[in-house]
């Protein structure tokens, strides 16, 4: 497998994760929005903390996948 086709299958799965992150998301968030007035401080503490983190994740897979089609031009 050449160089290129190595790069561009490393955005793809770059591209499966952030898509993976985002549904995960907004999964989180539709159960905050369903629950929050039935489920305990905990949960909706580990809910928030949860979309935070994967927020964090989101930009950065997006940064990497952006450096990684930005080598594309070198090759």
């Amino acid at each position: 497998m050449g160089k290129l086709d190595k790069e561009k299958e490393e955005i793809g799965w770059i591209k499966f994760w952030i898509g993976v992150s985002v549904a995960s998301i907004m999964g989180l968030i539709s159960w905050f929005v369903n629950n929050y007035e039935s489920a305990n401080e905990l949960m909706l503490f580990l809910d928030i903390i949860s979309v935070l983190l994967i927020a964090v994740f989101i930009v950065i897979l997006n940064k990497i996948g952006l450096e990684k089609i930005k080598e594309l031009e070198d090759i």
